[in-house]
């Protein structure tokens, strides 16, 4: 592991030299939920021999910027992207968003309702925790995470830090997980209207670690409203469901993505690089992107 580059796991041999291909279209950085920042992500990126590498915070494009400069200075297409939280029917699902204008004003707005929805959900996970006898000290966790947009792993992390709880998984396991007594839901868009928050930015909406249990027809109902793509390899998506999910993506003439969803060094078969799009299904997703955003029905739908 290169040294200062916890997310880059190893580097067989000099950037220069080696043939790039495939894209990672899945990682975060310590702008939402990631341990890594967005020129280490880059960087790792280069190292794993990737073309092509998106950054998709969590309702959150302000990595993009930083990470442009080092993209290009390696010769490393960077994918304009985000991770909106969505809900479907009353739950929560993730939408991707790739090759986004990360200045789209709507796209901004709705971005930051969402973020602006955190520190109301922060104060209530500290008050529930405080019921089990933890203390979640708000401006010690946004002084630890000063560009993050915080949740509940960050405010797993500064329990731990904080010597209340033994590891990350303990919390997750006993108070912050889904369905534990410390949990309160993040504010969510209405997946339809994110889709077409997506379009109207230029960008091919995609979704994200689909569930187990999700039905052809739910997915055909997204496609219908201009879904462009989904995820069918990551983790968390077994061969069998990988290979469910290409079917449908033909069925509904979807593009199937894959990325790492990278967000920290200690998960293992997650770094950056270590699930990846090929080359013939990338250049799909590009040109899947709307021709004209500005008139897309998706968008327009929005201002009704």
């Amino acid at each position: 592991m290169t040294a200062g580059l916890p997310c880059l796991r190893t580097v067989p041999s000099p950037l220069a030299s080696r043939p790039r291909a495939g894209a990672d279209l899945h990682v975060h950085t310590t702008h939402s939920d990631g341990l890594c920042s967005p020129c280490e992500v880059v960087i790792a990126a280069a190292g794993a021999g990737l073309a092509a590498l998106a950054i998709t915070d969590h309702d959150m494009v302000a990595a993009l910027a930083i990470a442009r400069p080092e993209a290009t200075r390696l010769g490393l297409e960077l994918v304009a992207g985000a991770e909106l939280t969505c809900e479907l029917n009353g739950r929560e699902v993730h939408l991707l968003g790739h090759f986004l204008d990360d200045d789209d004003p709507s796209l901004l707005a709705a971005l930051g309702q969402l973020r602006a929805g955190r520190g109301p959900r922060l104060q209530a996970m500290a008050e529930k925790l405080r019921d089990h006898g933890l203390v979640l000290d708000l401006d010690a966790l946004r002084q630890c995470f000063p560009r993050a947009v915080l949740g509940r792993r960050h405010a797993a992390m500064y329990l731990v830090r904080t010597g209340q709880v033994a590891s990350v998984r303990e919390v997750f396991a006993s108070f912050l997980g889904d369905g534990c007594p410390a949990c309160v839901p993040k504010p969510r868009l209405d997946v339809f209207q994110a889709i077409g928050l997506v379009r109207s930015a230029g960008g091919v909406a995609g979704l994200a670690h689909p569930p187990y249990d999700l039905r052809a027809e739910t997915l055909g109902q997204l496609a219908a409203a201009g879904l462009g793509a989904i995820e069918v390899a990551g983790p968390g998506i077994s061969n069998r469901l990988g290979r469910r999910f290409r079917t449908w993506a033909d069925e509904f003439h979807l593009v199937p993505i894959a990325g790492s969803d990278f967000h920290a060094p200690d998960r293992p078969g997650r770094w950056v690089g270590s699930i990846t799009t090929p080359p013939a299904d990338l250049e799909r997703l590009r040109r899947a992107r709307p021709a004209n955003p500005s008139s897309d029905s998706s968008a327009e739908s929005l201002k009704s």
